[in-house]
């Protein structure tokens, strides 16, 4: 195997230890390097895992990769590259880069950013929509069986009880800000936490869900052609949705902005449990040649819960990468995970995993 060393950053963190978990089983042989500020903190578990070790990367530093050109074939960030030092980083010293981290602006922002930069020389992959892009890896397959793709619902039941890491809830912290959505073919702006739709979830339950900023209703119309894409999600508590819901319209959420209530707007939600099944419903309406109009549902289902299928969808775009580099094929690049990866195999690895994948009759 020509990868020898994959360096997560963040890889003694809650998805960060998942994702080194589930490449040390698929990839026994590569090297693994858990990455941060503290490396003394990731000795344990670099030690448990084998063939691993931890080490100082500092997103602060202007070119945090220095000290290990050489020593890195892949890079993987899973927490926040916020003044994009690590993407940069990887860049100039020609390492592929996937991210799996950034909302929408900031996956926009960077990707004009490096239109300012050589990157014919590795693959910058942004894996950023929910779950490290594996709902919308999905989608983009649906849709890729329709001759035209009218509407595409991306619907996440978000469990108040699963185990997840802090950047799990980032986007609250844009609960305020408007963004940008593909609606009945034009452009237009929706409000975070507006135009609940009550969606139900085989087996599981009915909930009301709410509209959020995640990079599908970015990616999605561009890759699909799709007329119309929404984004929305609810809690399987009767609590938190009405409440944000309430919180966002009112303005008061507004008044809660900046880093000096971070903590607070982020314990509204981020309250590890013991872990509990993550579901995504897709619905896709759109027609087939010969057919007409046709729909369809589908249902994701994670039993280990959405650090496990994060950790996935990390381990779909490693696994894509390494197969690219042993095989001397070119990968290169800027790159979307839902435009780049092959559906069919994306889906085995999900399977392979224990993620489900059924059609709602």
């Amino acid at each position: 195997m020509n990868v020898k060393n994959v360096l997560i950053v963040g890889g003694y963190g809650v998805v960060g230890t998942k994702v080194a978990h589930l490449l040390r089983k698929r990839h026994p042989e590569v090297g693994i390097l858990l990455g941060g500020r503290n490396p003394e903190k990731g000795r344990g578990f670099a030690t448990e895992l084998g063939n691993a070790q931890s080490v100082r990367i500092d997103l602060m530093d202007n070119d945090p990769l220095s000290a290990l050109k050489g020593k890195v074939d892949i890079v993987l960030a899973v927490v926040n590259d916020i003044d994009d030092h690590l993407l940069l980083s990887a860049v100039h010293h020609k390492i592929p880069y996937v991210d799996i981290t950034r909302w929408t602006e900031r996956m926009r922002s960077a990707i004009l950013r490096l239109a300012m930069y050589d990157t014919s020389q590795s693959a910058v992959v942004f894996a950023s929509s929910w779950m490290a892009a594996c709902p919308g890896i999905v989608a983009k397959g649906l849709a890729e069986t329709y001759e035209e793709v009218n509407r595409i619902d991306i619907n996440i039941l978000y469990a108040n009880q699963d185990d997840s890491g802090p950047n799990s809830v980032e986007y609250m912290d844009r609960l305020g800000v408007p963004y940008e959505v593909r609606d009945s073919g034009e452009t237009k702006l929706a409000r975070p936490f507006s135009e609940a739709v009550k969606v139900d979830f085989p087996d599981v339950g009915s909930y009301k869900l709410y509209r959020f900023d995640s990079p599908d209703q970015f990616t999605l119309p561009l890759i699909s052609g799709a007329q119309s894409v929404a984004a929305r999600i609810g809690f399987d508590d009767a609590f938190s949705a009405p409440t944000l819901s309430f919180l966002v319209r009112s303005g008061i959420w507004s008044l809660f902005s900046g880093d000096r209530f971070k903590n607070m707007r982020h314990g509204l939600l981020h309250n590890p449990g013991p872990g509990a099944p993550h579901y995504v419903r897709i619905d896709m309406e759109g027609a087939r040649q010969g057919k007409g109009s046709e729909k369809e549902s589908w249902l994701i289902s994670d039993p280990e819960g959405q650090t496990h299928l994060t950790a996935t969808g990390a381990i779909i775009q490693l696994d894509r990468l390494m197969t690219s580099i042993d095989s001397g094929q070119d990968c290169i690049g800027v790159q979307v995970a839902e435009a780049a990866t092959e559906t069919t195999r994306a889906k085995e690895i999900m399977q392979e995993e224990g993620v489900v994948i059924t059609r709602i009759e």
